[in-house]
């Protein structure tokens, strides 16, 4: 009984794992070996806040959801660790990336594998380039900074011609008075 209710569980784990690597733009894996459960719920709190997730997931688990999935190229990843992290991708893999990158810095025990996004499979160098890439919202405020730009001068320009205007008209006005 015991057995078959095992086997159900980790089906239905398989299964809603297949579901996020098929649908998800992309996820991050991660070696978690020597972490404590204390700082992996640090790392899911940070990541709950930026409008993602951080799971923690059994590596035969991750196997079979990544074979149901189609996804081909990460199976070196599992190697003798018997848990993997996976940081899913919902909106801004930088973001993610960054996330876990410093959390990589602050623990030890904490090792960034490879990534997949947009059905490319990234290596730890990739991953490690995109956390150094601008995010999301910076990105955004710099385009808005860039289309501001020329409007910004274009008012700069207009008040200048009227504060000119001003100083003229203001210098021929004491020039009347100090003539009477």
């Amino acid at each position: 009984m015991a057995e078959k209710y095992g086997k159900k569980v980790k089906e239905i784990m398989a299964r809603d794992m297949k579901n996020i690597f098929a649908e998800k733009d992309g996820f991050i894996l991660s070696n978690i070996s020597n972490v404590k459960a204390s700082q992996i719920d640090v790392l899911r709190k940070k990541m709950r806040h930026s409008g993602t997730r951080y799971l923690v997931v059994k590596n035969s688990i991750a196997r079979i959801a990544l074979k149901d999935a189609g996804i081909e190229g990460l199976g070196d990843v599992f190697g003798d660790k018997k848990i993997t992290g996976i940081g899913v991708v919902e909106a801004d893999p930088v973001l993610v990336t960054k996330i876990m990158v410093d959390f990589a810095k602050a623990n030890k025990g904490f090792e960034l594998s490879k990534g997949f996004y947009e059905g490319q499979v990234l290596s730890k160098e990739k991953v490690k380039e995109l956390s150094e890439l601008p995010g999301r919202e910076q990105l955004i405020a710099m385009v808005v900074g860039m289309l501001n730009s020329p409007i910004s001068g274009f008012v700069g320009v207009l008040s200048s011609v009227v504060r000119s205007l001003l100083y003229a008209i203001n210098a021929v006005k004491e020039k009347k008075e100090k003539s009477e």
